[in-house]
């Protein structure tokens, strides 16, 4: 978590304060900015040593409000500086409790608006719950207040972190409804005395500054009445299903190397295959299976290891394929949506395949054939069908109806079908 420069002006740069803890001494010192972070500069008042806190904490007061800086120790003119990761003015206490956050996104407002796909209609002013996620309870949001803002309240007072457990997964759905980086802009608290408190800090990232896009290009919107079911099922994912929503989000947050890119969406893919219950089918039929399993049985004087291989052989015939599970995982997205994909499922099936038993098995097959890794843009086709494919997929699995689903695949086919036609996976 850090404190961005650019989300940020401060009123003065010089400071005094004094010291929560260990590692540092009371005194003044100097705001400056450094590359895109703040460093309060306070010579002689900061050491850094074996066996000192790494994070520190001092008070302060900022436009005549009680204020809290926290961060590392940072050498800037070689001297010990501090690097601030965080700043809440309107408090000072250092283990402050909460009973609300009111917090502004980029993108919100769009991706809250309703299209005719969503069907029915939900209330806005209406309350979503966010169900209890790792060590954070359940609690309730709201997106009607202001613009681009969402107010997230708990029954009871509870410490900043079990908040930003719900505003990160918060953070990751709307980067992945609205298919581009989405940053938090703002937050701001209400503790368990009523107080106000600005949280300046704490970010995953900075502002990315994105132009919005219409609500029809986003992958979802929380604007139907199916938005509940979306939030419940993306919450549990962030559990069971880990790390797909962690992925769907981190491709659009920051897209790395083509390579990178594929190995991280067909991981995924292969854990929504692998972990949701698509109704899975064994290799063979119990019909075909019975003469290789008959002929099986009537081997012997095997000795133990001849019995294994036999076991082993038997347990084939019911085992259910990699590849299977793939289809059985793309039969839950309805036939239009896959069509309005652009993404020809029998061209880009086999090199997924390869990419995968790479992947899995370390496969060094150098074969012609095997050109994946070598020919850029069969890899870029790929990269992006597994894109389109894993989006579709989890979509469906959230709950979102076919039709707001077909018109996700629509535009996606549209985004994506044009640059990779003569690879033969997108049509």
């Amino acid at each position: 978590m850090s404190f961005f420069a650019s989300t940020y002006e401060w009123p003065t740069c010089s400071i005094d304060f004094t010291v929560v803890g260990d590692g540092v001494r009371d005194g003044a010192g100097e705001i400056v900015q450094h590359d895109n972070r703040f460093i309060l500069k306070a010579p002689g008042c900061f050491s850094f040593a074996t066996g000192q806190p790494e994070t520190r904490m001092l008070r302060t007061t900022i436009d005549n409000r009680p204020a809290l800086l926290r961060g590392g120790i940072f050498i800037i003119d070689g001297r010990p500086g501090l690097r601030i990761d965080e700043l809440r003015v309107g408090s000072d206490e250092e283990q402050p409790r909460y009973t609300e956050m009111f917090a502004t996104f980029e993108h919100l407002d769009s991706i809250c608006s309703y299209r005719f796909e969503d069907g029915a209609q939900r209330s806005m002013s209406a309350p979503l719950t966010l169900p209890a996620l790792e060590d954070a309870s359940q609690m309730s949001a709201t997106f009607s207040s202001a613009p681009d803002s969402v107010t997230i309240t708990s029954p009871v007072p509870v410490p900043l972190d079990a908040f930003e457990t719900h505003l990160d997964a918060l953070q990751d759905l709307l980067t992945f409804a609205a298919d581009i980086p989405v940053g938090r802009l703002s937050l701001s608290a209400t503790d368990e005395r009523g107080w106000t408190v600005e949280i300046h800090g704490r970010d995953r990232y900075a502002p990315f500054a994105r132009a919005s896009r219409h609500p029809i290009e986003h992958q979802l919107r929380l604007s139907g009445e199916w938005a509940q079911t979306v939030i419940d099922r993306w919450w549990a994912a962030r559990e069971s299903l880990r790390p797909i929503p962690q992925v769907t989000a981190a491709l659009r947050y920051r897209p790395g190397y083509v390579e990178a890119d594929v190995l991280f969406s067909a991981a995924a893919i292969e854990a929504l295959a692998t972990g949701t219950d698509v109704g899975e089918q064994p290799r063979l039929s119990d019909e075909d299976a019975q003469p290789i399993i008959a002929a099986l049985d009537s081997l012997s004087g095997l000795n133990n290891d001849q019995r294994q291989i036999v076991a082993q052989l038997k347990a084939d015939t019911r085992r259910t394929t990699f590849r299977s599970k793939v289809r059985l995982l793309l039969a839950t997205v309805s036939d239009t949506a896959v069509a309005n994909s652009r993404v020809a499922v029998e061209e880009w099936l086999p090199r997924f395949i390869e990419t995968r038993n790479s992947i899995a098995h370390g496969s060094n097959d150098t074969r012609p054939s095997r050109s994946i890794w070598t020919d850029s843009a069969l890899l870029r086709a790929v990269r992006d069908s597994n894109r389109v494919l894993l989006s579709l997929a989890f979509l469906a699995h959230l709950g979102v109806p076919d039709a707001a689903l077909e018109r996700a695949a629509e535009r996606l086919g549209n985004r994506y079908g044009g640059r990779h036609r003569p690879t033969g996976i997108f049509v």
